[in-house]
Formats: structure tokens, C-alpha cells, sequence
């Protein structure tokens, strides 16, 4: 057992604790609380005065399969054909690429990471550890959502590019359901085998038996309604990934009843279609209590600045404890971990960042990063 002190521990968790002792074992928070007395079998670390968070969350990542911010060296995107239902994250991701290691300096111990958004179908997402010895030794949830793109990213490569469908958004719309309505269509023996066999209509099938979320890339409002509409006709999970102009049908998204992961905000605008981006997405779904995360979208903001995208909404109205929510505690709860990661409480796993100063002050610095109890970066 090894028992840390002397720092100000910040839970992240729904009643906000702060506390004076974490207390670690066997890669998980065995003690949160009030100092007492140190056990004589354990190791005790003083930390000095240090502040201590989760381990920072990015549910909205591109971690491990893109080599650079270019799309000529990714394995993020089958660019062969719009529909690739059956592509999966942990076929692609490299956990000796480089980010992984930016991830722990930058006091990220998570990430959802998968398929990119050139495809209207793009595959299966993952959420992983960002350390460990192996993948496997570091996957949270294998099939965490079936990925999908509407708007300008499938129209500009497949439309744009290679001259074929989907030239239109209505095409975009079309081809989604279209995987959809052919899974509906299917008696249970045929969803069985698709499942069982690993066929082009899986995915479709654990989502509409609510196994797992359609996670919808969507910028524009009108996409935006599209995706709610198409979700809503089918009565299955939608996450709003992006969710660029939803502030401006705030009551929509809001009626609507999903989750929206925003961002990223930190960049010029690089299409038109992303010209409203703003952190002040994140306090007008707070204002509306709409369930939000906040995303790097990494390689476009490194993932190492997820930090900072939470400050950035910050300066844009968004408090403190919900701008640290939105990357930890808030983060996990959108994808259905908060049991297992997020916050600082007993009985989850030991992911958790010291820093040298509050973490949204300007001279806060990662000192250490643990995950599963296990330090993987200590700053010289």
C-alpha cells in the first residue's frame, strides 16, 4: 500500500471533496479522506504541498492512429469506400506513437479513441489507458460506439475528390440510414449470425439494441437536427460529437436529450462549416443543463492542451469546477465509467496528476502522472 499526503487532493466527484490523504492498492483508491494514521506495513510519499486531480479524460480523440496532423499518414480513415462499418479502433492504434507519451506529460490517463470522420460510417471506437504494457492491458471498453460524419468532411473527400456519392448532405443522410433500415429489417437468427460472424450490419445491431451509442460527427445546425432526427427515428443512442452550432439551437439539442462532446474551439476555423466554433458552447449547455465533455479532437489541438481547451471555456464564462468536470468526473459519466475512472474516490482505478500549482493557473505543471497506481511520468 502506498499512502499519499501532504497535497490538496481534488475529487472531481458530484459533491466536490476535498481531502488530505489518498491512500493506493493493487492499482485502485483503497482511502479518500481525512488524514489518519499511516498503517505501519505502508509507503507514505509526501507530495509536498502539490494539487492533485483525476487523471484527466479526452472521450474525442484521434490518439494513436494518426502519425501527423496531415491526412496523408493516418490510419483514422478508410478512405476506400463512405460505409466501413466493421473498421475498429484497436486494429490501428500504435501505443508507441509518440501522442500516447504527450497524452501522460499533458496529465491524460484516458482516451476514446477510433475511426475519423471522412467516412458517413467510419467504425468502431475504443476507450483505452493511455499507458500500460500492452493494449489489451489497457482497454476500458472495446466497442465504445459506432462512429459516423455528416456535413463537409464525406462530401469533400468522397463528393469533392473522387467524384462519386456522397456528392450531397442528403446522400450523407440517405447512406446512414440506409445500414439502419437493412438491420431492421433482419429476423433474429440474421442478427445473430451478423453478430456472431462479425458481418457489415454488427455495429447497427448493438446499437439498436443499445449496446452502444451512433457517435455523430456534426458541426452545422442543420446537421445537427439530422442527427437527432435519424436517432430519434430509429429510438437509438446518439452522442453529438462536435456539436459546433449548437448553441444556436440550444432548446433543440436540450429537447433532444443527448450528449454532446465539444469542441475543438482552440483553432481557426478550417471549413465554413465550423465559422460559429466557440468556447462559449460550454457555458450555454451548462446554463441549459445539457451533459457535456470537452474534447482536443487530437491531432487538430494536441492532446497534451486538454487542460487548456477546459480554460479556454473558462475565459468564455464556464466555472471552474465544471471546466474540471468536463475533462474528468462529467467526461466519464458520458461514457458510462464514471464507476471505474473520472474522480478521486475508493474503489475506482488510480489515475490521478500532480501538479505544481491549481491546475487552471497559468504556472500549474504536471509533476507526476499515475495510472493504475503506476507512475508514468515525473517531470525533471
Amino acid at each position: 500500500m502506498i499512502i499519499y499526503h501532504n497535497a490538496h487532493f481534488i475529487s472531481a466527484n458530484d459533491h466536490n471533496d476535498t481531502f488530505e490523504q489518498l491512500w493506493v492498492e493493487n492499482e485502485t483508491i483503497t482511502y479518500a479522506g481525512p488524514a489518519k494514521e499511516f498503517p505501519s506495513h505502508a509507503e507514505h510519499i509526501d507530495l509536498q504541498g502539490a494539487f492533485v486531480t483525476p487523471g484527466l479524460i479526452d472521450i474525442h480523440a484521434h490518439v494513436g492512429t494518426w502519425a501527423e496532423v496531415t491526412e496523408d499518414i493516418n490510419d483514422a480513415n478508410e478512405y476506400s469506400e463512405p460505409f466501413t462499418p466493421l473498421m475498429h479502433a484497436l486494429d490501428s492504434v500504435d501505443i508507441h506513437h509518440f501522442s500516447f507519451q504527450h497524452a501522460i506529460e499533458g496529465g491524460i490517463t484516458t482516451v476514446q479513441t477510433g475511426p475519423g470522420s471522412a467516412n458517413v460510417i467510419g467504425g468502431i471506437w475504443s476507450i483505452i489507458k493511455t499507458a500500460g504494457p500492452t493494449l489489451a492491458s489497457r482497454i476500458l471498453v472495446e466497442r465504445s460506439g459506432l462512429k459516423g460524419a455528416l456535413g463537409e468532411n464525406p462530401k469533400s473527400v468522397f463528393g469533392n475528390q473522387y467524384k462519386r456519392k456522397p456528392m450531397t448532405r442528403m446522400a450523407i443522410a440517405q447512406i446512414l440510414r440506409d445500414g439502419f433500415q437493412r438491420a431492421t429489417h433482419l429476423s433474429d437468427d440474421e442478427m445473430n449470425e451478423q453478430i456472431s460472424r462479425n458481418l457489415e450490419l454488427r455495429p447497427f445491431i448493438e446499437v439498436l439494441r443499445g449496446e452502444m451509442p451512433l457517435r455523430l460527427h456534426c458541426h452545422r445546425a442543420d446537421d445537427i437536427m439530422t442527427a437527432i432526427r435519424i436517432a430519434k427515428e430509429f429510438n437509438i443512442k446518439l452522442h453529438l460529437e462536435h456539436c459546433t452550432e449548437g448553441h444556436m439551437i440550444v432548446d433543440a439539442v436540450k429537447a433532444s436529450g443527448f450528449h454532446a462532446t465539444v469542441g475543438p474551439y482552440m483553432l481557426t476555423p478550417s471549413k465554413y462549416e465550423t465559422r460559429n466554433s466557440t468556447p462559449a458552447i460550454a457555458k450555454i449547455f451548462k446554463e441549459h443543463d445539457i451533459p457535456f465533455a470537452i474534447m482536443t479532437d487530437h491531432p487538430f489541438v494536441p492532446v497534451q492542451y486538454l487542460k487548456y481547451c477546459a480554460s479556454e471555456a473558462m475565459r468564455y464564462g464556464l466555472d471552474e469546477d465544471t471546466a474540471l468536470k468536463s475533462i474528468t468526473h462529467n467526461a466519464a459519466k458520458l461514457v458510462q465509467l464514471d464507476h471505474l475512472i473520472g474522480s478521486l474516490e475508493e474503489g475506482k482505478h488510480a489515475d490521478f496528476v500532480v501538479w505544481s500549482h491549481p491546475i487552471f493557473t497559468t504556472e500549474a505543471k504536471v509533476l507526476q502522472t499515475f495510472v493504475n497506481g503506476r507512475k508514468y511520468y515525473e517531470a525533471e
